[in-house]
């Protein structure tokens, strides 16, 4: 899940950073190709650990399910439900006509460590999407959860071992991995999803400013635009990226290990440029809206904090493609009915409404 750890010392990399255009796979644009997407509604997603809720007899969210586009599943809930609890959602996906996303790792950190890396994790994560699909159910997305980081900071149990070196090598295998699973799922497509606040960008420091140049794992400007490079020069297409980045990091509430004052950086700016920088390249851009306190507090406190995300966003003129409104944390406990004060499908709900009553985005 895409939680946001804590951080000790790392290694130094050196990287260099690279110029590129990536195409979209949703207009038909080559890779390579620089056409900025054009501006619209912007899709709402729903993403819950309790997704298998939507599914219950007396489950009403009649509202939402009329105008979501989508949901998203985690692997490993996929990888460890009852079959006939995977078959009831998947009947719900099909009478409701929603797309599906996995969030799952991509390139994993407990594979073999080399060259066999990309298709050794994709056969480890085909083997739990299995589960799905021999249940009925359809994908649409892959959202690979931090793949880079994955490889260069590799978790062995507790403890973090010795990773890859080299930013380009990691995109090698992550291509390798992206060509194992669509010769299994051809018309599948892929979001890059990185957790934004425990990286630098553009030479600026990380939320908790830890390690070389205070940006914990590294630029992660400089991971997008090799990895695009990567996709470019290999004839791979990824169809837009994500960014979890909860409330609480997104206006510096939070409490960071090395500034004293997180609340004076803009946070929030810095993701509209990750925005206009995806845009620009002709991906979408997809931002996970949530709250880490309100997820540990109550339904209440998750549902009021996350919408305080939304506005924060749409204040300084975020435009995404989709929100994702999604928990990995113990609260909402209540999913449905969305007439429930504070349930996750009544927060979804008014994020809808909120999105409606503001109206088109401005290009």
């Amino acid at each position: 899940m895409n939680k946001l750890p804590v951080f000790h010392s790392m290694g130094a990399f050196l990287f260099a950073a690279i110029a590129l255009h990536v195409g979209s796979t949703t207009d038909g644009v080559a890779a390579g190709e620089d056409r900025p997407q054009r501006f619209t509604k912007p899709e709402v997603w729903l993403c819950t650990a309790r997704i298998f809720d939507l599914t219950r007899p007396d489950a009403r969210w009649d509202y939402v399910r009329t105008r979501l586009t989508g949901i998203q599943l985690y692997i490993d809930k996929v990888n460890k439900a009852p079959a006939e609890n995977l078959q009831k959602l998947a009947a719900v996906v099909r009478a409701n006509n929603l797309k599906v996303s996995v969030e799952c790792g991509g390139t994993l950190g407990f594979a073999p460590l080399d060259a066999r890396n990309g298709e050794s994790s994709a056969r480890i994560e085909l083997a739990k999407l299995d589960k799905w699909r021999r249940a009925g159910g359809r994908i649409d997305y892959l959202n690979l959860d931090g793949p880079v980081r994955r490889l260069l900071y590799p978790r062995r149990g507790k403890k973090r071992g010795a990773g890859f070196t080299s930013i380009e090598d990691c995109a090698n295998e992550l291509m390798d991995y992206i060509r194992a699973v669509k010769a299994v799922y051809p018309g599948i497509r892929f979001f890059l999803l990185t957790n934004f606040p425990n990286w630098g960008y553009r030479g600026r420091t990380s939320y908790h400013a830890r390690g070389p140049k205070q940006q914990d794992w590294g630029d992660y400007d400089i991971v997008i635009r090799t990895v695009l490079k990567t996709a470019k020069e290999q004839g791979i297409r990824l169809a837009g990226v994500t960014v979890d980045n909860p409330y609480e990091y997104a206006v510096g509430e939070h409490f960071s290990v090395k500034l004293e004052r997180p609340d004076k950086t803009d946070w929030l700016r810095r993701v509209r440029a990750y925005e206009e920088f995806a845009r620009t390249r002709g991906l979408e851009f997809n931002l996970i809206i949530n709250s880490e306190k309100g997820g540990k507090t109550s339904d209440r406190a998750f549902y009021e904090r996350t919408l305080r995300m939304l506005d924060a966003y749409v204040r300084v003129g975020g435009k995404p493609t989709r929100y994702i409104v999604q928990s990995w944390y113990k609260f909402p406990e209540t999913i449905v009915p969305e007439t429930a004060p504070y349930s996750m499908t009544a927060l979804v709900k008014a994020v809808m409404e909120k999105l409606a009553a503001a109206g088109p985005p401005r290009p």
